[in-house]
Formats: structure tokens, C-alpha cells, sequence
């Protein structure tokens, strides 16, 4: 991986090039998809940046490819010296104030009634396990709560869900209602006015889909939802997304398999948030070689 620093002179948003000015060459960059669509707010012409890249030899061009895989800073040129439109050290800056600020966290985990082994068509996800952790401003554990919940369209679970989840379907018969989870739920947000903070955005979307199912009002912004893997993304600059598993490993816990019961990975949320508000903090080290680019 190497690093240039040079001006923006051309664009192709569709080829998802940059031809760039670097002392007394132009030269033109491939840049990933994902990093493309991040940052192409900043990317003017004009502007300058740093970046870091890698080559490839084109055996059939003859010639070498240049991609880049990651943006470390862009500046608009300004008669005062230049004006920063972003940099990864402003991004960890941002991120530790923001989350310095949380107060009450509720740390959230859904699990879903999956597809039979053969794709359904009328199949609905639904929520049939959840769990939270809530925690104080410092951090202390206030409430832990775990329950199954019964689904409402298709109440007899697909093999594929009992043999991944290990449960059984006495399990979930004998859980609460959505509804009833869902009004304690709402009851704790309203208590404590936590942020609700979940791994990924899929136990957001499951919430909301489950509620509209059971024809429950949404959320409309009672809850504050974080979601820690973005962030994570953001200021590890990943282009991948980082398992629950994998980064509470990197925190120095030491575990091997995940059982995905919804309050163990509520609470392997927490550990993780709390490695990575140390880590802001400048409290932790951790391997980063270790995480997915």
C-alpha cells in the first residue's frame, strides 16, 4: 500500500476514476466502489487529497493499474491556506465526542424467524427472541432482560431457524406477544430516554417491520438507534463489514464461537462499545492488522 498526495483534474463517476496532478505527472486512479460513494461529496475538481493505493500489473494492457482503496484527507484550496472537507483524524475526533456524550445505552439484540431451506415467497422475518442490556452514564449495568417472542404470521418456525438459533418451538410458543415486547420496550426508551445501540442496522429495520406487521404506531424517532458497526467502519476505514464475534475478539475477549442468543450478543454490544469508547479515548490499544480492509 502506497500513498500519493495530489490535486483532483478530472472525474469519471462512471468509470469511478480520479485523474489527479502529483508533482509533474497525471495520473489516473481507480478508486472502490464503496470508498467512491463515501467520499464523493468532497471529490471537486481542483480539490486536493491523500490517499492510499495499490497496484496491479495488467498483464493483457500492458501497463499497471492504480486503485484506490482508501481517503485519508481532502482539502479546498482557499487564500488562507485551504479549507478541510474531511480527514480520518477529524472522523475519530467527531466519533469520541459523540460518543462521550451517550449517557443511558441500551444495548439491543433481535433474533429473526428465518426462511425455510428453499426460498418461500410470502416468508415474513420476524422478530422471535430479543434482548437488551441497559447501562448508566457510567457505565454500570442497570437492567438486563431477555424473553421470547411468538410470531404472528407464520408461528411455526422452519427447521433452519431451530437448528441455527438451537431453540425449540415450545420455546417461542410459550414467549409474549410482539406487541407486549414492544410496549416494554417503548416503556424503558420513555423511562430512561437511552441510546439504543445494536450491531448493524438490521435489528433497527426488524423493529419497525415487526411493529407494522402487528399494526403497532412506529417509532418515528422515540428511539435513538446507534449503530456501532458504522461507526466502526467509519473510523477504522473498512471497506467490509466486521463480525460481532470477530470484534469482540479484538478487544482482548476470548471466544471462539457465537451462539446468537440474542442477550449473550446483547452483552458481547456492550463489551465491544465499551473497548471502543476506550479506544477513543486513547485507554486501549487494539490490533487493527487484525480487521478486515
Amino acid at each position: 500500500m502506497q500513498t500519493i498526495y495530489g490535486k483532483i483534474h478530472n472525474i469519471d463517476e462512471d468509470l469511478r476514476t480520479l485523474t489527479l496532478d502529483i508533482k509533474h505527472r497525471r495520473m489516473v486512479f481507480y478508486v472502490q466502489r464503496s470508498t467512491f460513494t463515501r467520499y464523493l461529496p468532497y471529490l471537486q475538481i481542483g480539490n486536493t487529497l491523500v490517499a492510499r493505493y495499490h497496484t496491479r500489473e495488467q498483464a493483457k494492457q500492458h501497463h499497471r493499474r492504480y486503485t484506490v482503496s482508501d481517503i485519508v484527507r481532502i482539502v479546498k484550496p482557499s487564500p488562507r491556506g485551504g479549507q478541510e472537507l474531511f480527514s480520518h483524524r477529524s472522523v475519530k475526533n467527531q466519533t469520541r465526542a459523540f460518543i462521550n456524550r451517550i449517557d443511558h445505552k441500551l444495548f439491543l439484540d433481535l433474533e429473526m424467524a428465518m426462511h425455510p431451506f428453499y426460498r418461500q415467497e410470502d416468508f415474513t422475518q420476524e422478530v422471535i427472541q430479543a434482548a437488551y442490556v441497559l447501562t448508566d452514564d457510567t457505565d454500570r449495568i442497570v437492567k438486563t432482560y431477555k424473553t421470547f417472542v411468538q410470531p404472528t404470521k407464520h408461528k411455526k418456525l422452519t427447521k433452519r431457524t431451530l437448528k441455527f438459533l438451537e431453540i425449540s418451538q415450545d420455546d417461542v410458543d410459550q414467549g409474549i406477544t410482539f406487541e407486549a415486547f414492544y410496549r416494554h420496550f417503548l416503556e424503558i426508551v420513555d423511562t430512561y430516554d437511552p441510546a439504543v445501540v445494536t450491531w448493524g442496522r438490521n435489528d433497527a429495520i426488524a423493529i419497525a417491520e415487526s411493529a407494522k406487521i402487528n399494526g403497532l404506531p412506529a417509532l418515528n424517532g422515540d428511539a435513538r438507534f446507534v449503530n456501532l458497526l458504522n461507526l466502526h467502519k467509519n473510523v477504522f476505514r473498512l471497506q467490509n463489514d466486521l463480525g460481532l464475534l470477530r470484534a469482540y475478539n479484538l478487544y482482548g475477549h476470548i471466544r471462539e464461537n457465537q451462539r446468537h442468543d440474542a442477550l449473550e450478543d446483547a452483552m458481547m454490544t456492550m463489551h465491544i462499545f465499551n473497548g471502543f469508547k476506550a479506544y477513543l479515548n486513547d485507554e486501549q490499544t487494539i490490533d487493527t492488522d487484525a480487521m478486515p480492509k
